[in-house]
């Protein structure tokens, strides 16, 4: 619901890291090479054109943060008296409390934030299929998705490690002296995608949805 007179602005039709601005990656394939990765990367950029673009008309538009990385997520203590002596405490009563970095807003779709938020916290976890899990519940338990965007979330997901790790290994190509930060997501992201492409839509699904819930097409 918000508005602002400069809302417009947000469309950003050539906005690289828009989730709907898949293709644009074609441009950068070479910083990945030759190989299992780029071919894994074309297959997901064609089924975004051809199962995605199709049903955005069915997606539930909104204003997107764009960039839901655990780095931009502040969270602070449920209970002010709880003991931050202990780190197992701490990781079980936090509550978001704030968000950093509006430099990738634009407008799009409310799914999108949710497969970008998913690919992020998998980066971190113990447990980085499981992850998604814990994103979907806890955004479902407020705003429920659509039947579509349910379907579509697996292959956003992949789209937004595509679009973070080939623009790493591009501009570690750049700024060769900052590759240490720039290849950081690559450290973890690579081996993500791979369990992803290799498990599939249905067997991930499974795991991210509740039984009989996730819709297949």
């Amino acid at each position: 619901e918000f508005q602002h007179p400069l809302r417009k602005s947000l469309k950003r039709p050539d906005f690289l890291w828009k989730l709907s601005n898949i293709h644009l990656l074609n441009k950068y394939l070479y910083a990945v090479g030759e190989g299992r990765d780029r071919q894994i990367i074309e297959q997901i950029i064609q089924q975004f054109q051809e199962e995605i673009i199709p049903n955005l008309c069915k997606f539930r538009q909104s204003l997107n943060h764009g960039d839901f990385s655990h780095t931009n997520i502040l969270v602070q203590p449920v209970h002010p008296s709880a003991n931050h002596s202990n780190p197992t405490e701490l990781q079980q009563d936090l509550d978001v409390s704030g968000l950093l970095d509006f430099s990738d807003m634009n407008y799009g779709y409310y799914v999108f934030d949710v497969a970008i938020s998913i690919m992020y916290l998998m980066l971190g976890s113990n447990d980085p299929i499981g992850a998604g899990r814990h994103v979907l519940s806890g955004f479902e338990s407020v705003i429920p998705l659509l039947p579509e965007e349910q379907d579509a979330i697996f292959l956003l997901v992949l789209c937004r490690f595509c679009q973070s790790l080939v623009m790493g290994r591009y501009n570690a190509l750049l700024y060769p002296e900052n590759a240490e930060y720039l290849l950081s997501t690559g450290r973890a992201g690579w081996k993500c995608l791979h369990q992803l492409w290799s498990l599939g839509k249905e067997a991930v699904g499974k795991i991210w949805f509740e039984a009989g819930k996730f819709q297949s097409t």
